[in-house]
């Protein structure tokens, strides 16, 4: 049986900080603050369902996968019982390392810092490691601050794919779900041409992030697997020339509320266009609770939604309105974890857009990864999409399947 090595880096603690609604998970405070509210990493089970697929995949191709990864959370934990696992635990010229700490995270400098965190170093150092014993591929799992670690590394010397696991995934770089990037990995690693593209790399600085000041900045770009139908595209900033269509959504989305009921408005640009027209104090990055008449909550966690869900909103009626990331077309899953699996279950959900954000997408779906099939299956489809005074747009919304019984397949839906 023909044997490809793949490495696989894990950054456990990404997308922390989406449910707490810090935007980001780069800055070591703000990963304290949201364990002591009781938020917990997501990153280790996505990159599970990655291997598991991509395992499963290859060997009824005939080939077996042998990984290359970090100790225990950075990517050991994660594979265990899927695949042969040989562990790199020394750096980049061979000496060992000791006590990798669980609570692995980037800091900006790079430097392992004194309280005990591990560093953006580790990321570096692992694909280092993984270039060097000759992978065929490197699998990561985290967001954009982990892809710019891996750029660092790397460059474009090492085909590399992401799985989707951190609050910021803005770049070009990333599968669409974690079983995607398992299935495209193993569908290219099994073809002789593995053909590659060099992919764009873009982040955003989390303080004028949590600001509402920033747009994706791009930083380079990775060597990727060709894969169209399963590789996200990179996120596209609205064109300034969209500005008057937003403020004409907005406008029209506010004639139309009923003053009875509740709005949770997402992130976005569009979304902050009809706060602002209810002359309301909105967060363009974060996600606030308002009715016609006044301000619930503001960049609001998790937490304080579902309470609020659990207290019925106060007996009003409560629609969920997102906005899909520009060029992108993520509507759930990028950028808005605030807004659960379970809200989404319960609540109805809006989609708003301008008729030039849907045409930026020429012609693919929008996409929901709640990381709760079942939820996911609800609002796959086609939507209305609210697009102005009086209009809707009838678009579809799809979902990447993950794990079936007995049988790790992808199909899209």
């Amino acid at each position: 049986m023909d044997i490809v090595s793949v490495g696989l880096i894990v950054n456990p603690i990404a997308g922390l900080g989406g449910p707490s609604g810090q935007k980001g998970s780069d800055a070591a405070d703000i990963r304290e603050i949201a364990r002591r509210s009781g938020y917990s990493c997501t990153s280790p089970i996505r990159a599970r369902r990655a291997v598991a697929q991509l395992s499963a995949q290859l060997e009824r191709t005939g080939r077996r996968l042998r990984l290359f990864t970090g100790p225990g959370a950075l990517g050991e934990d994660a594979a265990r019982g899927l695949c042969t696992t040989t562990v790199l635990a020394g750096d980049a010229a061979g000496s060992p390392t000791t006590d990798v700490p669980a609570n692995y995270g980037s800091t900006p400098d790079g430097d392992t810092p004194a309280n005990g965190t591990s560093s953006a170093g580790d990321t570096r150092r692992l694909a280092r490691l993984m270039a060097e014993a000759g992978v065929d591929l490197i699998l990561f799992a985290g967001g954009d601050g982990t892809a710019r670690d891996v750029l660092d590394a790397v460059g474009g010397s090492v085909p590399v794919l992401g799985i989707p696991a951190g609050v910021k995934i803005y770049s070009a770089v990333f599968a669409l779900t974690p079983t995607a990037a398992g299935s495209l990995a193993a569908a290219w690693l099994a073809e002789g041409s593995r053909d590659v593209a060099d992919r764009d790399v873009v982040d955003i600085d989390e303080e004028l992030l949590r600001a509402g000041l920033a747009s994706p900045a791009l930083y380079g770009t990775l060597s990727v697997p060709v894969d169209p139908s399963r590789l996200q595209a990179r996120k596209a900033a609205t064109p300034a020339s969209d500005a008057n269509a937003v403020a004409a959504l907005a406008r029209a989305f506010v004639r139309g509320m009923d003053p009875r009921s509740t709005y949770i408005l997402g992130p976005g640009g569009t979304t902050q266009a009809i706060g602002a027209e209810l002359g309301l104090a909105t967060t363009r990055l974060g996600v606030d609770v308002v009715r016609r008449d006044g301000l619930l909550a503001a960049d609001a966690d998790s937490h304080t939604l579902e309470a609020m869900l659990d207290a019925g909103f106060d007996g009003s009626p409560a629609v969920v309105v997102l906005t899909p990331l520009g060029g992108q077309g993520f509507v759930v899953g990028r950028g808005n974890q605030q807004v659960t699996a379970r809200m989404l279950s319960r609540l109805p959900l809006q989609i708003v857009a301008t008729d030039g954000k849907l045409a930026s997408l020429a012609g693919r779906p929008l996409w929901v990864d709640s990381g709760n099939d079942d939820v996911d299956a609800r609002l796959s489809g086609y939507a209305k999409v609210f697009t102005g005074a009086g209009t809707h747009t009838v678009y579809p919304v799809r979902r990447v399947l993950e794990e079936t019984s007995g049988n790790t397949t992808t199909k899209e839906y």
